[in-house]
């Protein structure tokens, strides 16, 4: 009996240390006003720390309401002292400070840093993200839906999807869209398109690129586009601030028209994909599309891509505004369109 006292005496002691010691592993912040949040600190931008929380998800704080903080593993800092980024960690300090213990690179000369400075004096840090990882799968999904009924009866619909999946060296993307525009009983919009590219890194910035796209309009005379390509690209930069690559392709690609004709011919393609985060997350600009360049066949030139910005209102769900455009230039039929959307969107 006295045995068994003393196993149920030494579980909560015992349940209290594992959860210690699973909290000494969390990135820790404590503000002015005495509180405490724990979790992961993502970036410091613009005055906005984000932290990522298991018990409310992505957490927002001011800059100037924090006291000091302190992070498990490097971060990618950037302050006053230093004209470059450099890789260090973070420590509790005296309160409207932080202690900085890292290394700083130069002309391949290695500096150790490790002083207290103060908080305002960080212009920004980001957590990096691992080159290699396990499956990481994120998605996104936008839909916007406006009916007006006057002396005429408009509907408008339009969604997208856009969706990725990232393991080890190999990084897939799958975006679909339909748009669809109604005035009493005249159909001007009746569109979809799929896009899937796949990416097989070389280095950490270096990859190599194949991707297949189809388009399928029912309006246009020129109502059917596919084409395929492979070829290099190069990822500048990807990381919680946000991400930008280009790559360039060669392949073929094939138009079809209303009349049944078709157009065949090999092209090359330069592709961009550029996204921008402001304000610890909260905003984003972003700009994706691509240029491609006919050899041969009636089509001359293409251009097709959208531009946009978000708000996000939490951790999944955001508003956002977007204008994208599908143009195919061609001495038999051409398309010039464009569309102007805005609507609700949900990540995960």
């Amino acid at each position: 009996m006295p045995y068994r006292n003393l196993i149920a005496a030494r579980l909560p002691f015992s349940a209290m240390l594992c959860l210690l010691a699973g909290a000494a592993h969390a990135d820790t912040v404590w503000l002015k006003n005495g509180d405490r949040i724990s979790g992961t600190v993502r970036s410091l931008d613009a005055g906005k720390l984000l932290i990522s929380t298991d018990y409310g998800g992505d957490v927002r704080i001011a800059a100037d309401k924090i006291k000091t903080l302190q992070t498990e593993g490097d971060l990618v800092l950037r302050d006053q002292t230093f004209g470059r980024e450099y890789r260090a960690s973070l420590a509790a300090a005296n309160p409207g400070a932080v202690v900085v213990r890292g290394v700083v690179t130069e002309d391949g000369a290695s500096e150790p840093v490790d002083r207290q400075l103060p908080l305002s004096s960080l212009d920004g840090l980001v957590r990096p993200r691992p080159f290699l990882t396990d499956a990481l799968w994120t998605g996104r999904v936008d839909v916007a839906a406006n009916r007006k009924t006057a002396s005429t009866e408009t509907q408008d619909y339009s969604a997208a999807v856009q969706a990725g999946l990232r393991h080890g060296l190999w990084r897939h993307a799958l975006t679909a869209n339909y748009a669809r525009s109604k005035e009493e009983d005249s159909v001007n919009t009746n569109n979809y398109g799929v896009d899937y590219t796949l990416d097989r890194f070389l280095s950490e910035q270096a990859f190599w690129q194949g991707r297949v796209l189809h388009r399928r309009d029912w309006v246009e005379d020129l109502n059917r586009q596919t084409g395929y390509g492979t070829g290099p690209g190069y990822q500048f930069w990807d990381d919680e601030r946000g991400a930008f690559s280009m790559s360039a392709l060669f392949g073929r690609v094939h138009y079809g028209y209303d009349d049944g004709g078709s157009d065949n011919s090999y092209a090359a393609s330069l592709r961009w994909d550029y996204l921008k985060y402001f304000s610890g997350k909260q905003y984003e600009i972003y700009a994706r599309g691509e240029l491609t360049r006919p050899f041969g066949g009636a089509a001359q030139v293409s251009v097709s891509g959208e531009m946009g910005a978000r708000y996000n209102l939490n951790s999944w769900l955001s508003l956002y505004a977007k204008y994208a455009r599908n143009q195919v230039s061609s001495s038999r039929e051409s398309i010039n369109e464009s569309i102007f959307g805005t609507g609700l969107g949900v990540r995960w």
